[in-house]
């Protein structure tokens, strides 16, 4: 009898004091609540909820507070490690993955992968819904400090992805690329905008800069590149094979705007203008001068070069083989072409503020080592105008014939004329 009441003893004992330990429990955990959506899986399409959703043979997986990932279509992977961190497929074959507080993963399209590592920039993939929402595209975005990049890979087969440039405003340094197998890419740099646009097999690339607009839009095979320059705007725009590049310059503009097979080039020099507009196998080119435009519109075969030398102003046009080149002159304007033109040049070696113009048909205009000359070539054909050393001269062929300066072949050559002042000279280049 003794021992039974110390056993009924003892049993009551325990049971109050595993009531209280249950109380105490269930107390402090409603005391220290953990966030919702803190940690979730999913996987085939069980364990939905608490942020985690996927469906049959997908899985998804969410660990942070408030981060979510919902894995949706067949053979699909969404995985978001972050606060407020998000991971979302759609299609059969995607793979979305998030790392980084307040980043986002989106694959859309089938076989699209969507990655974003860093914080506060989105990564996301879209197939082209008129062909089965088909995709193979890649989004990747890498970057440990950002206010808010994004990649976007949209159509079929194209890459865009961001290496470690990062934003300092929301929605800035978008890297993106749309239509079918073309690459957009950024390494470095920050507030970058490079986008291969509706066409095929383009590619917009920039390494190292910061503040570059790079663009590759619509047509076939155009190359938009910036390299290693600062606050640089490269264009191409429509057409086929077109190509405008930026190598190491600071503040340059380089454009390659529709036609086809044209080039547009500036090499280490700041603040120019270069570009091709319209047209065929137009080629442009700065190296090594800064402030310089240098244009080539229309037609085929026109082209404008500036080596070295600053504040030119070089324009190439017409039907067919027009040419402005300067050499190491400064403060020039030269003009190849008119709208009608065959075969025009205007050339420049050394020298400061020439004028220089070939028009018409074979004509070349030409300025050497002088400064201040005005000379002018055509309509031709076959009109020849020089200067060479001289200063403040006025040269003009206008018919058939050869005027460098004062000898004088064939007919058609102008008067002479005042020779320009300085103020005169400044004043036309401001035009």
């Amino acid at each position: 009898m003794y021992s039974r009441s110390i056993a009924t003893r003892n049993t009551t004992v325990a049971a109050l004091a595993a009531g209280a330990c249950a109380v105490t429990m269930t107390v402090a955990g409603l005391g220290a609540a953990p966030a919702a959506n803190a940690t979730c899986a999913s996987f085939f399409g069980l364990g939905n909820g608490g942020g985690c959703t996927s469906s049959p043979l997908s899985a998804a997986i969410a660990i942070g507070d408030g981060a979510t990932a919902n894995a949706g279509g067949l053979f699909g992977a969404a995985f978001a490690l972050g606060t407020n961190s998000t991971a979302a497929t759609s299609d059969a074959f995607t793979f979305a993955t998030a790392v980084g507080n307040e980043s986002s993963a989106t694959a859309g399209g089938l076989f699209g992968i969507a990655t974003r590592l860093g914080n506060n920039g989105s990564a996301i993939t879209q197939g082209l819904a008129s062909f089965g929402n088909i995709g193979l595209n890649i989004a990747f975005g890498v970057s440990p400090a950002s206010a808010g990049d994004s990649v976007v890979a949209s159509g079929i087969g194209n890459l865009a992805a961001n290496l470690f440039g990062g934003a300092t405003t929301p929605g800035a340094h978008a890297v993106t690329a749309l239509g079918t197998l073309d690459i957009a890419l950024n390494v470095g740099g920050v507030d970058n905008t490079v986008e291969s646009g509706n066409g095929l097999f383009n590619r917009s690339i920039n390494l190292f800069g910061n503040n570059n607009t790079v663009r590759g839009d619509g047509g076939l095979s155009n190359v938009g590149r910036n390299l290693f320059g600062n606050n640089n705007i490269v264009t191409t725009g429509g057409g086929d094979g077109n190509m405008a590049t930026s190598l190491i310059g600071n503040n340059n503009q380089v454009t390659a705007v529709s036609g086809l097979l044209s080039i547009a080039t500036s090499l280490l020099g700041d603040s120019n203008t270069v570009g091709v507009i319209g047209g065929t196998l137009n080629g442009t080119r700065n190296w090594f001068g800064s402030n310089n435009t240098v244009i080539a519109a229309g037609g085929a075969q026109n082209g404008s070069v500036n080596i070295g030398g600053n504040n030119n102003t070089l324009t190439a046009l017409g039907t067919n083989g027009n040419a402005a080149t300067n050499l190491f002159g400064s403060n020039s304007i030269l003009t190849g072409g008119d709208p009608s033109s065959v075969n025009t040049a205007a050339l420049t070696f050394a020298g400061n503020g020439n004028e220089v113009t070939g028009k018409g048909v074979n004509s070349v205009g030409f300025a050497v080592l002088g400064t201040l000359n005005n000379v002018k070539a055509g309509s031709g054909p076959f009109a020849f105008a020089g200067s060479v050393a001289q200063n403040s001269a006025n040269v003009e062929q206008t018919g058939t014939g050869v005027s460098v300066n004062s000898f004088r072949f064939g007919g058609g050559a102008a008067a002479s004329k005042p020779a320009r002042t300085p103020a005169a000279a400044a004043r036309g280049r401001a035009q």
